[in-house]
C-alpha cells in the first residue's frame, strides 16, 4: 500500500504550529534588542537568516495542507521553494560572513559553520524532485528537512542572541 500527498496533512499541521511559535518568539527576541539589531548589519543578517530558516517548514506545512491539488504541482512547488530557499540562505550567509562580528566561544563559531541550513535545501530539493518524478514517497525527505530546519533556525537564533558584532 502506498503513500498519498492527504496523509501528510497532520505532518503539515504540526511543522507549521512549530515554525509558527519560534517565528513569533524570534520576532519577541528581535523587539527586545532593537536597539542593538538596528546598529550592526551583521545583527540584522543572523536575524533575516533565521527568519529564513524558520519561514520553510511553515511553508512547507501550507503546501503540504493545500487541498485536492495534483501531486505534480505539490514537487514543483516544493522545488521553486528549495531554489529560493537556498539561494535566500547564501546571499544572506554571505552577507553574514563580510559584516560580521567575532563569535564569543568556540561552541558558537562551530554552530555557524555547521548549521544545517545546506543539508535542509538538499533534502526539500529531493523531496519535490521525487515528487514530481511520481514518487510520493520522497515526501518522507521532508521530515529530516523540517526537523533540520527547526534545529537549525534555534541554533541561529542562539547566535544571533550572543553574537557581539563590536
Amino acid at each position: 500500500m502506498g503513500i498519498s500527498i492527504e496523509d501528510w496533512g497532520n505532518f503539515g499541521a504540526v511543522a507549521g504550529a512549530a515554525s509558527g511559535a519560534l517565528i513569533g518568539l524570534l520576532f519577541v527576541a528581535i523587539s527586545l534588542n532593537r536597539d542593538r539589531i538596528a546598529r550592526h548589519s551583521a545583527l540584522r543578517a543572523s536575524a533575516l537568516q533565521t527568519l529564513m530558516v524558520f519561514m520553510l517548514p511553515l511553508i512547507i506545512a501550507l503546501l503540504l495542507v493545500t487541498p485536492r491539488q495534483p501531486s505534480w504541482v505539490l514537487g514543483v512547488e516544493i522545488i521553486f521553494l528549495g531554489v529560493i530557499h537556498g539561494l535566500g540562505l547564501a546571499v544572506v550567509g554571505r552577507r553574514k560572513r563580510t559584516v560580521g562580528g567575532e563569535l564569543n566561544s568556540h561552541l558558537a563559531g562551530l554552530i555557524d559553520v555547521i548549521t544545517p541550513n545546506l543539508l535542509t535545501t538538499v533534502f526539500v530539493l529531493a523531496a519535490g524532485a521525487s515528487i514530481v518524478a511520481g514518487y510520493a514517497n520522497g515526501l518522507y525527505c521532508l521530515v529530516p528537512a523540517v526537523v533540520l530546519a527547526l534545529i537549525g533556525g534555534v541554533a541561529n537564533a542562539w547566535l544571533f542572541l550572543i553574537r557581539d558584532p563590536d
